[in-house]
């Protein structure tokens, strides 16, 4: 003879995976933060391209943009688990066949990969053998990352635009996280521009678009706070 099982000993399952969509949603944020927050960790600022000070920069900073990379490639990896919540959470308010949703999904996976991709070219320089680059070449690795990170905003720019549709049109998430998630599109897609100015607050390294890179955030939080407390 079984035992049957009670409504509480099977409801934690259903219950617990939205927190844990939650939380990888607020873990990625939290290591992003951190993995910013290395930069006033560095000696100094980079050094611009080609300059010789590449290699000693790059030897006193090994630990800051080792630790800096990891952050953000582990970041990505909660992110790409959160994303699997908020397209579960798209779907639902969609409707099949689930094609804006699928396409929120795949734009922000695309956009995870290509920021992993950006930092594992950072990692590069944080090798025994980039000790032996000379400056030009480790200014090139340094465009090559830049260039890679930049261009994840465009992706993630899709990524954001569906999820704004989905908000605003059928209610995915409240109306003014649809809002928050138009912004992003449109901060996403201005800092792939990033790429075209050589100097100016929207170059590469440039005040705005250090600043643009901030805005995800302002989404990724409140929106797993909301799937906390819905629990869905």
């Amino acid at each position: 003879m079984t035992r049957s099982r009670t409504p509480s000993q099977t409801a934690p399952g259903p219950v617990l995976w939205p927190v844990a969509g939650a939380a990888a949603g607020l873990f990625s944020v939290l290591l992003g933060i951190a993995g910013g927050l290395l930069e006033t960790a560095l000696s100094g600022p980079w050094p611009a391209t080609g300059d010789p000070a590449y290699g000693p920069f790059l030897a006193r900073n090994r630990g800051p943009v080792l630790a800096q990379s990891m952050f953000f490639v582990l970041g990505q990896a909660a992110l790409v688990c959160f994303l699997g919540w908020v397209w579960a959470r798209l779907l639902r308010a969609e409707g099949a066949p689930g094609t804006v949703s699928a396409v929120a999904f795949g734009a922000g996976f695309m956009a995870a990969a290509l920021n992993i991709a950006g930092q594992g070219v950072q990692l590069v320089l944080t090798m025994p053998a980039a000790a032996s680059m000379d400056a030009a070449t480790a200014s090139a690795v340094t465009d090559l990352c830049v260039v890679l990170l930049a261009l994840a905003n465009l992706p993630l720019a899709v990524s954001f635009a569906a999820v704004a549709a989905l908000s605003l049109a059928r209610g995915a998430y409240p109306r003014w996280l649809g809002g928050i998630a138009a912004g992003a599109a449109v901060a996403a897609l201005l800092s792939v521009l990033s790429l075209v100015p050589t100097a100016g607050p929207l170059s590469p390294m440039g005040g705005l678009t250090t600043a643009l890179r901030l805005v995800p955030l302002l989404w990724y939080l409140p929106a797993a706070v909301v799937m906390l407390r819905s629990r869905s």
